[in-house]
């Protein structure tokens, strides 16, 4: 009854890693140990609800209670084999394979060995559907490893299969001593889509008393923007990349990292909103859907340069006008102005457009919104569009 509660538990605590993804699944080590069983009796008369499996190389078709997608593929039926697989559209058992491509077919190898349940145990299978924890297919092996066989030297653990598409993988307990784990995890032969726990934690019979959930569960992460200026903010896996209000979804306890970037007159003000502060990237690990704010205003402080040592920068053209220097320069970005210009002094004074932030190199035009009223002086103009 414990188990699928904490595999909710898995699935909504912020502070569990994902350990890998490829993709399609998310692999996440829960933070204890869950365990469901089964009624592991060989005596027992097999059921539509209740089969299994006993002996050396021994195998169980079982017809799913409902069908159940694996990779993308949906199934009907599964092959469970006494070296601790499950078989999706294999009917012959296997082990030592290749996880990454076995040849036979997508597969689920809780432990990836050759075993044995020729003189106790077997591979049992059981469909529970008892509330608060909904249907799910039990799966447990009781097996020795085959170099081990007719010592007593017991192994046990499970795969439960959720109706959502959701696994989970309970070792719990070993005590066999020449004990092999040739990569132990799901996979769906391909060569590509796979998660080993092996490679990511250790053999599974040094796994006593550990859980493992693989998850094909996405949260959404929403990002807002505010503020009188504008920028745009990516994530890391890729999914965000917008500059104004967008989403997207990431699986389960996957690490997202946000980064803010400024557009060309505005600076970021922060996140709000959120569980993201700072003025730097942003690091969430998803263990609910999320939202958060990015903040950008207009860096009015520096949209008027005039050369000097030191530079001097205004907030307006006419500041910067109305102590500007005979044969002055005053430069602006290639941005939009919303202001008039006065030029009632003696002197000249040269007005540049189109500049980039830094005011190094011309990357277009500025427009200024506004009136250019000269009644002393001149005033040279370049790379402006007067409306």
């Amino acid at each position: 009854m414990r188990s699928l509660l904490l595999f909710m538990t898995l699935v909504f605590m912020p502070n569990i890693l994902l350990a890998g993804s490829d993709g399609i699944y998310g692999m996440i080590k829960q933070p204890g140990a869950s365990w469901d069983g089964t009624d592991a009796n060989p005596l027992a008369t097999p059921t539509t609800g209740y089969d299994f499996a006993y002996g050396d190389e021994s195998t169980v078709v079982y017809t799913l209670p409902w069908s159940f997608t694996f990779y993308g593929q949906t199934y009907s039926q599964i092959t469970v084999d006494t070296n601790g697989n499950i078989w999706f559209g294999y009917a012959g058992p296997l082990n030592s394979f290749d996880l990454v491509s076995n040849t036979n077919g997508p597969v689920i190898a809780a432990w990836n060995s050759d075993l044995s349940s020729y003189f106790s145990g077997g591979a049992f299978v059981q469909h529970k559907n008892d509330l608060p924890l909904g249907e799910r297919v039990v799966v447990e092996w009781q097996a020795e490893s085959y170099t081990d066989e007719g010592l007593a030297l017991p192994n046990n653990f499970e795969i439960v299969l959720f109706q959502n598409g959701d696994i989970r993988a309970d070792y719990k307990s070993f005590t066999a001593v020449n004990a092999k784990d040739s990569g132990s995890g799901i996979s769906s032969n391909d060569n590509t889509h796979y998660l080993s726990i092996t490679s990511a934690f250790l053999p599974v019979y040094q796994l006593s008393g550990n859980s493992y959930g693989f998850t094909t569960t996405r949260l959404p992460l929403q990002v807002n923007f505010i503020g009188t200026g504008g920028g745009i903010v990516t994530s890391t896996p890729t999914g965000i990349a917008c500059n104004t209000g967008c989403s997207s979804t990431f699986l389960t306890g996957e690490q997202v990292t946000l980064h803010p970037a400024a557009d060309l007159v505005s600076t970021f003000s922060g996140w709000s909103n959120g569980t993201c502060t700072g003025l730097g990237d942003c690091l969430l690990t998803l263990g609910a859907a999320e939202a958060v704010t990015a903040g950008f205003d207009r860096d009015t402080t520096h949209q008027v340069y005039v050369p000097g040592v030191p530079p001097t920068y205004y907030s307006t053209i006419q500041d910067a006008y109305n102590i500007a220097t005979d044969a002055s320069e005053i430069k602006i970005w290639a941005t939009t102005y919303n202001e008039s210009l006065d030029c009632n002094r003696p002197i000249t004074v040269n007005l540049q457009g189109g500049y980039d932030r830094d005011y190094a190199a011309l990357v277009g035009e500025s427009v200024l919104f506004g009136q250019i009223t000269i009644s002393d002086g001149s005033l040279i103009v370049d790379n402006i569009v007067l409306q």
